[in-house]
């Protein structure tokens, strides 16, 4: 189900992954900060939780109701969360995921980014 996540974050500059075993879920972290959970909702499902810019999370989640929703045990305004059986296009998924990188690379401190970027 959506295999490919993994795999294209981690083809972005920078991006480490790790199993973060008290959630029962894989990080994806940029500069050390996580920017894509993927787990399970409390009812078993298969989640994926993004740290987005709280507009295009907005937006998201009035185009895409139910499937798109505040994330899940994160912070409402940041991060929102996509049910991975849902119906919602690969092509949003991806671009959950490149504002995921983007937003949370953008917070990183500039010798960071440089140290990225080399």
């Amino acid at each position: 189900m959506r295999e490919f996540i993994s795999a294209y974050c981690l083809k972005k500059p920078g991006v480490t992954q790790e199993y973060k075993a008290a959630w029962n879920a894989t990080l994806h972290l940029v500069g050390g900060k996580i920017f894509v959970m993927l787990g399970e909702y409390k009812d078993g499902r298969p989640l994926m939780t993004v740290k987005m810019e709280p507009a295009f999370s907005d937006l998201l989640r009035a185009q895409y109701p139910g499937d798109i929703i505040p994330g899940y045990y994160t912070d409402k305004n940041h991060w929102s969360s996509l049910f991975l059986d849902s119906g919602v296009p690969d092509d949003i998924a991806r671009a959950m995921l490149d504002n995921g990188y983007e937003t949370t690379f953008s917070s990183l401190s500039k010798k960071a980014q440089a140290q990225i970027r080399a």
